[in-house]
């Protein structure tokens, strides 16, 4: 059961440092002036802290998309993209990645006004 517990923990945790690289990274990108060179600092700067944090798997799409997300961070970083097209490439990711979480099942039926022809 200590396995399972320290196991868990590691996740979470990891979940955490995933959910702060992303909010870290917005944050920054929605300062208003955009600057590549702070960028590529303050990235490297996240992403010293995450690596911090033991890696574990995670067997959720979402986790899986914040994981490219930093991926897609790092290149961007080294890409010859100008400052806008780099902030508007990060929020547009980190918008579709909120939607994600935010996205719960929605049965339609539940919520179906109920007809007098049913009774």
């Amino acid at each position: 059961m200590d396995d399972k517990r320290r196991e868990k923990y590691l996740q979470n945790r990891y979940k955490r440092e995933l959910e702060r690289y992303l909010n870290r990274v917005v944050n920054f990108v929605m300062q208003g002036s955009f600057d590549r060179e702070a960028y590529a600092k303050h990235i490297d700067n996240v992403t010293e802290k995450l690596e911090q944090c033991q890696k574990v798997a995670l067997y959720n799409e979402y986790y899986e998309k914040l994981e490219e997300f930093i991926q897609m961070t790092q290149r961007l970083k080294e890409s010859d993209l100008d400052g806008d097209e780099i902030q508007a490439e990060v929020m547009h990711t980190a918008n579709l990645l909120r939607k994600m979480k935010r996205k719960k099942s929605y049965n339609r039926k539940q919520y179906r006004r109920i007809d007098e022809d049913e009774f």
